[in-house]
């Protein structure tokens, strides 16, 4: 490699400075930096690298054991809370965000797949977004603490007000907390909601109806019932008369069949209906019920109809000599 410079000097608007002029020339290109592929190690344990807890060993982990916080540390003032979510989800995101390449283990020691990879990441993406949620971790925190043994009997008449209060709503989400169809992945606003009207609000978008919105407009309610249940019913007598004209239809086919079927036996299926025809249709059929189809050539085959038929014709000739004995 050859290395030259030179000095310029030259004044402009009263200031003289000095231009360097470097001039190089390379023989051969630098060789790039070595790729380090140590994170990529098959023995390196990411998760102790990065001073971070193992993976939780179920299939479907809880928000709380992904970022391995205790239950009853969820209610932590949530500034705290989520500058530890933060930490935790930075150390998740090194490990299983997809363009990262890390080879990872279970807890068998297997490899885990793209797809187990792509899994993981997104169940700490729904996890980190539930947990630095105040509203939906507070929702989290009661659908994961809440079950029906809390309840006992419930007394409604020392309850004197609205039935449909809160004290009321607390009662029935104790009480259904078990259902699957009351999950926080089902059901979410169910949690989030403190009374009737607030779950109402966040299910259907609109605020619940008032008592006398219900009471003006009862009939109208009413009405509408009865008109759904007229149509409904209509429309199962439809099918049913469907059905059974499609039943008829079937019927009708069958008989038909089954008349064709009578005449093609009357008929003697195009033989003839005298009875040496009839003898002569009954021979043919049984000579085609006997050949069996082998694996032998055709000229086998041709031989043993040759042969069923010259019995079938003399069977024949000894039915003709008798019936014409008889007219002696």
């Amino acid at each position: 490699m050859m290395i030259s410079f030179r000095t310029v000097s030259r004044t402009r608007l009263g200031v003289f400075s000095h231009i360097h002029i470097f001039k190089t020339y390379a023989t051969a290109a630098s060789p790039p930096p070595s790729p380090d592929f140590s994170n990529n190690d098959n023995n390196v344990d990411h998760h102790k690298r990065l001073d971070l807890h193992p993976w939780p060993n179920k299939k479907n982990p809880s928000p709380y054991e992904i970022f391995n916080i205790e239950t009853n540390q969820a209610e932590r003032p949530s500034d705290e809370l989520k500058r530890e979510l933060k930490k935790t989800y930075v150390k998740y995101v090194k490990i299983y965000h997809p363009d990262t390449s890390q080879v990872l283990l279970d807890d068998k020691g297997n490899e885990l797949t793209t797809e187990q990879k792509r899994n993981r990441y997104d169940q700490i993406q729904n996890a980190y977004d539930i947990l630095k949620n105040p509203t939906r971790n507070a929702a989290y925190y009661r659908y994961s603490t809440t079950n029906w043994d809390q309840q006992g009997f419930y007394d409604r008449s020392k309850d004197n007000s609205h039935p449909f209060n809160k004290n009321n709503f607390e009662a029935y989400r104790r009480g259904h907390a078990h259902r699957t169809k009351y999950n926080f992945e089902n059901d979410e606003a169910f949690w989030q909601a403190g009374s009737w009207e607030d779950y109402y609000q966040m299910k259907y978008g609109r605020r619940p109806p008032t008592r006398e919105e219900i009471e003006k407009n009862k009939y109208k309610i009413l009405m509408g019932v009865i008109a759904v249940g007229v149509l409904g019913f209509g429309i199962q007598v439809m099918l049913a008369i469907d059905k059974s004209n499609e039943y008829y239809a079937q019927m009708r086919l069958s008989n038909l069949k089954s008349m064709k079927d009578l005449d093609d036996s009357r008929n003697n299926h195009g033989f003839g209906p005298t009875q040496l025809q009839r003898l002569t249709r009954f021979l043919a059929s049984r000579r085609t019920s006997r050949l069996v189809k082998h694996e032998e050539d055709d000229e086998f085959i041709a031989q043993q109809i040759r042969d069923l038929k010259e019995q079938d014709d003399e069977l024949l000739v000894q039915y003709a000599r008798k019936q014409v004995s008889k007219w002696d």
